[in-house]
């Protein structure tokens, strides 16, 4: 992996977290309107997860070649 492509997947990562937690915050301080609203709030944040997750794993295996 490029060192731009690990600057991009690190850029993803950060937005994926900050929308996650932007989520999180909704959940938690009675954001919620609908059910509706619910069900594709936690929709997002299980995306949100599976994306954090892939890229975190990408980070780091391109880590340990690097070492």
């Amino acid at each position: 992996m490029a060192r731009e492509d690990v600057w991009i997947a690190e850029s993803v990562y950060r937005i994926c977290r900050n929308e996650r937690d932007a989520i999180v915050n909704m959940l938690k301080f009675d954001g919620v309107k609908t059910m509706e609203h619910y069900r594709e709030l936690m929709g997002m944040l299980a995306a949100f997860d599976h994306v954090e997750q892939e890229l975190k794993s990408l980070l780091n295996k391109q880590e340990q070649i690097d070492e």
